[in-house]
């Protein structure tokens, strides 16, 4: 499991990036520090669970099977304040993103 902190900001691009059955388009991290193996959330399920944009959290991945293949699922543990903000980032140190194989995906 990878812990990292994220900043998240809704994409603007439907070239890229296609909306959900709701008509949302995801919201990508921004990773501030922490190792992170993907940083995507569905834009429904950020809203529903009242997350802000450009507010920074503590995440965390998790490998989950969908349909039979793994997927890297984003996870917010909890917001993090301006004061907390140095310290985490100090302990996770700088901001890595680890690609894995082709038969995963974010």
């Amino acid at each position: 499991m990878n812990t990292f902190l994220a900043t998240f900001k809704q994409t603007d691009d439907s070239t890229t990036f296609s909306a959900n059955k709701n008509g949302a388009l995801p919201f990508i991290g921004k990773v501030l520090a922490g190792t992170s193996t993907g940083s995507i959330i569905d834009g429904t399920i950020f809203e529903r669970e009242s997350l802000v944009s450009n507010q920074a959290y503590l995440c965390n991945n998790e490998t989950v099977m969908y349909k039979g293949k793994p997927y890297t699922h984003c996870r917010v543990i909890t917001q993090v304040s301006a004061i907390e903000l140095p310290a985490l980032m100090s302990t996770l140190g700088k901001a890595n993103f680890i690609k894995k194989d082709s038969s995963a995906t974010e």
